[in-house]
């Protein structure tokens, strides 16, 4: 089966607490029609090196829809809720069908909404990472900043470092030895296959 993992980073701000007026912002989580899609990644389980472009680059998108489209099984982290949206919300239908969060979340509460979480539990890919031994570069709320400071490529290279990371998890995973980050047990996740979420 052929899987493939891709990351969206945005271009404008989420809203939080604190506005700076240097920076643009949408109206919040669910505002997919006024985030902007600044870099996509995408890379095949089996391969090393994911391919990264700016969303304008209209023959490199062409490429990645193309990629979706031949995949059997879309996966991505927390996809589902945002980055499928954030592609729709631009055009592009896709559908993931195995979401590393939503796994990890299954395996270890036995649920995918975050709400049935335990609380002080956290499945974020942050504590993921720290737990499994791999760096972040960077987070998702700087990647707008720094696209908007001009500083394009340092979104770049941290959208691929993601999916990079986001391969590393689902493999760690698929092979039984993701450590959840709240209890230091194993999770023990459902084969790969596509999944209807």
């Amino acid at each position: 089966m052929k899987t493939l993992i891709y990351d969206l980073e945005i271009i404008r701000c989420i809203p939080s607490k604190v506005r700076f007026s240097d920076f643009d912002y949408c109206e919040g989580w669910r505002d997919f029609q006024n985030m902007g899609i600044s870099v996509a990644a995408y890379g095949w389980l089996d391969d090393e090196d994911p391919t990264v472009f700016d969303w304008t680059d209209d023959v490199a998108r062409s490429s990645f829809i193309e990629a979706i489209n031949a995949a059997d099984i879309v996966s991505g982290f927390n996809s589902v809720n945002f980055d499928d949206h954030l592609l729709a919300a631009n055009g592009v239908e896709a559908k993931t069908t195995y979401d590393i969060l939503f796994e990890s979340r299954l395996a270890a509460y036995g649920s995918f909404d975050y709400q049935d979480q335990p609380e002080g539990h956290s499945y974020a890919l942050d504590p993921i990472c720290r737990a499994n031994g791999l760096t972040k570069t960077g987070s998702g709320t700087l990647a707008p900043q720094w696209w908007q400071l001009g500083e394009k490529e340092k979104v770049r290279r941290y959208c691929q470092n993601d999916v990079r990371i986001e391969r590393e998890v689902l493999r760690l995973a698929l092979d039984g030895a993701l450590v959840n980050p709240n209890s230091g047990q194993r999770l023990s996740v459902r084969p790969l296959a596509p999944y209807q979420y």
